[in-house]
């Protein structure tokens, strides 16, 4: 089935089964757009949180009669939302510069060492990885939890406490005017022409399905290594899109 009869027949059932397939259709778009924010302070996972909440936003209002890519209106949804967090968050107390510095090392680090690992890195191994003691490890990670965001639950504005339509405007995905000036709205389609047929494959099933290299070695009879190398050339081409 066609995206557009996707949208078609979502539009017309309103099912959330339709949503769910719709947005885990576009998942990618996710892990491509964050990456370029990666690194500034915040969790891996609490970025691609915030862009797939924008994604189901974007899904949801996607209006597929109006003749535009999906893709060119869920870009500046997820990318707005992503500024906007990045806006409404900011260190409520003074803590020191190398914790500061720290803080902003680990999210890479971890990433890294999960790719090696297969696993979430214990205490021990980050704290190794980034040549601090265990207790310095800890530190920061307990002072970056003065790097505040705003409660999901929270209302608009001075609304009522319990509006559910005030909360939900206050996350509201943001949606920009005029498609002609969409930031980056050509990067995945760009970069998906650049990958080989094997390289799509893996792909698939690393970045949407959420396998791990392990296992898809074992489903295309490959070494492990094989599969991390491609990966980084998979990484390496989507960033050089993003750079461009």
């Amino acid at each position: 089935m066609l995206n557009g009869d996707k949208f078609e027949r979502y539009a017309k059932t309103r099912s959330i089964e339709e949503r769910n397939a719709l947005v885990e259709e576009y998942l990618y778009m996710v892990d491509i757009l964050i990456r370029k924010y990666l690194n500034k302070g915040v969790e891996y996972d609490d970025l691609y949180q915030v862009a797939a909440m924008a994604l189901v936003s974007a899904v949801e209002r996607f209006d597929y009669t109006k003749g535009f890519e999906f893709t060119s209106f869920a870009t500046p949804t997820i990318l707005g939302e992503i500024k906007r967090y990045f806006r409404d968050k900011e260190w409520t107390v003074r803590v020191p510069r190398r914790i500061k510095e720290t803080a902003i090392k680990i999210p890479k680090v971890k990433e890294q060492l999960f790719n090696d690992l297969q696993r979430n890195p214990t205490v021990p191994e980050l704290a190794k990885a980034l040549n601090i003691s265990e207790e310095q490890l800890i530190e920061t990670l307990e002072c970056s939890g003065a790097y505040a965001a705003y409660s999901l639950n929270q209302a608009y504005g001075d609304c009522c406490e319990n509006c559910e339509h005030c909360v939900f405007e206050k996350y509201m995905a943001f949606e920009e005017q005029g498609y002609s000036k969409v930031e980056y709205v050509e990067i995945v389609e760009s970069a998906l022409k650049t990958l080989t047929e094997s390289e799509k494959e893996i792909f698939k099933k690393r970045f949407i399905k959420n396998k791990s290299q392990a296992e898809i070695a074992a489903e295309m009879g490959v070494s492990q290594m094989t599969i991390s190398r491609a990966e980084k050339n998979i990484k390496g081409k989507f960033l050089r899109e993003i750079e461009r």
